[in-house]
C-alpha cells in the first residue's frame, strides 16, 4: 500500500504543477505580454509542455489504479463528464499552440489565442474539482 500511495503522490505532485502552468502562464502572458513581447513564444512553450505533463499526470492515476488495484477506479456520471471536459480542453490547448507553432515562426502568439488558452486552463481547472469531488 506505501507503495500505491507514493505513486499517487507523485502523480498528484505533478498534476498539481501542471495545474498551475495551464492558467497561470496564459494569465502572465496576458498581463506581461505588452512590455515582455519577446518572452511569449518561451511561454507558449511551456504551456505546451505544462498540458502535456497535466495528460500524462492524468493518465497516471488511471495507470496506478489499474497496476495496483487491477481496475481503473469508478467515478459518478458527473466525474466523468469532468473528465471528458478535462480531456477536451487538454486537447483544444494543445491543437491551439500545435497550429500556432506550425502555422507561425517567429511570432509571438496573439490576444486572442492567450485568451482562448486562459478560458481553456480555467475550465480544465473548475472541471477538476467536480472530478474530486464526485469521483
Amino acid at each position: 500500500m506505501e507503495l500505491e500511495n507514493a505513486l499517487y503522490a507523485g502523480a498528484q505532485i505533478l498534476h498539481n504543477f501542471g495545474a498551475a502552468a495551464i492558467v497561470g502562464l496564459p494569465l502572465a502572458a496576458l498581463w506581461f505580454g505588452r512590455s515582455q513581447p519577446t518572452a511569449l513564444p518561451i511561454m507558449a512553450w511551456l504551456l505546451f509542455a505544462a498540458w502535456l505533463l497535466q495528460t500524462a499526470s492524468g493518465a497516471g492515476f488511471g495507470a496506478v489504479s489499474y497496476f495496483m488495484e487491477g481496475e481503473f477506479p469508478e467515478i459518478h456520471h458527473i466525474a466523468r463528464a469532468a473528465l471528458i471536459v478535462k480531456l477536451i480542453c487538454a486537447f483544444g490547448a494543445l491543437a491551439l499552440l500545435t497550429a500556432y507553432f506550425v502555422k507561425s515562426s517567429l511570432k509571438e502568439p496573439g490576444v486572442a489565442i492567450w485568451r482562448s488558452l486562459s478560458l481553456l486552463g480555467l475550465t480544465a481547472l473548475t472541471a477538476a474539482a467536480l472530478l474530486r469531488w464526485f469521483s
